[in-house]
């Protein structure tokens, strides 16, 4: 991920992923399965991750933890602005 300077992941364990799914998609289990499947493993996606928001409570907890990056990422390229 050369063409980048950090990479953020959004992380959830399968099994509340798959609930989520479930219950948004009213899909059962094997289809959410499937479609976890589709993406990205979910090791590979920690292992290139420099920052991690967890996903495991509610909207406003996301929320809470999205604004925290933002701000830690303007932050972070308020340098590379001043240089331009």
């Amino acid at each position: 991920y050369g063409f980048v300077d950090r990479v953020l992941v959004v992380d959830v364990p399968e099994s509340l992923q798959i609930e989520r799914l479930r219950q948004r998609d009213g899909s059962d289990e094997e289809s959410a399965r499937r479609m976890l499947a589709a993406e990205c493993d979910r090791l590979a996606r920690l292992v290139a991750a420099d920052d991690v928001i967890r996903n495991t409570g509610d909207r406003a907890a996301l929320a809470c933890q999205a604004f925290t990056a933002h701000r830690r990422y303007q932050e972070l390229a308020a340098p590379a602005r001043r240089q331009r």
